[in-house]
């Protein structure tokens, strides 16, 4: 019986002497071109290892290097038989199970074979991970983050022009209230007392002899008190435009040339265009006020062959230009002295309040051209169905028009 168990005992030492060492890997570092100062972890286990045996790693960084440090070359294998330690990143990793007296290279371009005090050798490259970058690297977050300033500043650039309008809005109103409070007064007072002295001067007229010499004298006050009574209704009819056909800017202008009819015969024109639209009282009666001022000075000042009006309606803008092929704007021409700089510089002032940009361009002999240009959004009243904006319905109010309608109709009776 003793001689069976001390066979089988024999047997079993046999059985382990046999196994091969070997060495495996459980944990590899990321792969890298080594050469910094980044460490990792790497972890294995030996099969086969005998007591006192040890680990030494190398890492690959072009050449290989011994690890974790030139004077910690060696690597303990645990009572479980794995084992673990740091290491340089490098592009492949090594581990050798040598015996307690090898004595290994710090720095060798080709690993050791097994043989002798090296008993195993297991080489493995590094892990290949795909890093994603962080969400706030991405294109898409970039191109979210620039489209969400470009609605920023749409959002304020809207925001402002809201504003704006509101102001326009309370200034359009405030001056249609003054207007209608000023034509009001000038009908009830100014208009009415000069038409009741007119009245009374003809009959004062009636009453004196023909072979008065005063009588012609008073002729040509009643005469004169009948242009200014017809001229303070004609303002009054201004005043209180509020869209009809006979204040349209093209007929408007027309009649300007009425008033210099005394003159030299000039070829006079009024060109519209576009599609006209309905523009706004206030505005109209601005754009009028500047477009005659340029008429009134071409037809007294320039000497010109030539003028023309144009009017072009477009979706952005309304634009009139007064052109003439006079003289022009020089230094010694009289539309450069004191009297046409107040002119230029009133009808520069009246552009800046509705907001509209006026230019004056002009050489002497070269005849003169004077462009207004006035934003859509505060020209036209009713603007098209596609952008259909809101916001200038309100630069008319319903009981100020009302109002004016009413007083023109009893002055027409």
């Amino acid at each position: 019986m003793a001689i069976i168990c001390c066979l089988l005992l024999s047997g079993c030492r046999s059985g382990q002497t046999n196994v091969t060492p070997s060495i495996e890997f459980s944990s590899v570092p990321l792969v890298d071109p080594g050469g910094t100062g980044r460490m990792a972890s790497i972890e294995g286990r030996v099969i086969g290892a005998r007591p006192g045996q040890r680990i030494v790693l190398f890492a690959r960084s072009g050449d290989w290097y011994v690890q974790p440090y030139a004077d910690q070359q060696f690597t303990t294998i645990q009572p479980d038989s794995t084992w673990r330690n740091s290491t340089h990143l490098g592009t492949e990793y090594a581990a050798l199970l040598v015996e307690p007296g090898y004595l290994p290279p710090t720095q060798t371009d080709s690993l050791p074979a097994s043989g002798g005090q090296v008993i195993a050798v297991a080489v493995a490259t590094g892990e290949v991970r795909v890093m994603l970058p962080v969400f706030w690297r991405t294109w898409w977050f970039r191109l979210s983050g620039a489209l969400a300033c470009l609605f920023a500043l749409l959002a304020f650039h809207h925001i402002r022009l809201r504003q704006l309008t509101r102001r326009l809005n309370a200034r359009f109103e405030e001056r249609l209230a003054e207007r209608t409070r000023i034509t009001q007064e000038i009908q009830d007072t100014l208009l009415q007392g000069i038409l009741s002295a007119s009245m009374q001067l003809h009959v004062a007229i009636d009453q004196v002899s023909e072979d008065s010499p005063a009588k012609p004298r008073l002729n040509h006050v009643q005469q004169l008190m009948g242009q200014v009574i017809e001229e303070g209704r004609n303002t009054i009819r201004g005043m209180r435009s509020c869209g009809d056909d006979s204040l349209d800017l093209g007929r408007a202008f027309d009649r300007v040339r009425q008033e210099f009819a005394d003159q030299r015969p000039i070829d006079f024109r009024v060109v519209a265009r576009g599609r006209p639209r309905p523009l706004h009282p206030l505005i109209r009666d601005e754009v009028y006020g500047i477009g005659r001022e340029a008429l009134v000075n071409a037809f007294r000042h320039a000497g010109a062959k030539s003028i023309e009006v144009e009017m072009e309606y477009t979706a952005r803008r309304l634009r009139v230009l007064v052109r003439d092929d006079g003289r022009g704007i020089g230094p010694q021409t009289p539309r450069s002295g004191s009297d046409g700089r107040r002119v230029l510089s009133g009808m520069r002032e009246r552009a800046d309040g509705i907001g509209a940009r006026l230019k004056v361009r002009s050489r002497a002999a070269a005849g003169t051209e004077v462009e207004l240009s006035v934003p859509s959004r505060i020209a036209y009243l009713n603007q098209s169905p596609r952008r259909a904006p809101k916001w200038l319905a309100s630069l008319s109010p319903r009981r100020a028009i009302a109002r004016l309608r009413k007083s023109e109709t009893e002055e027409d009776r």
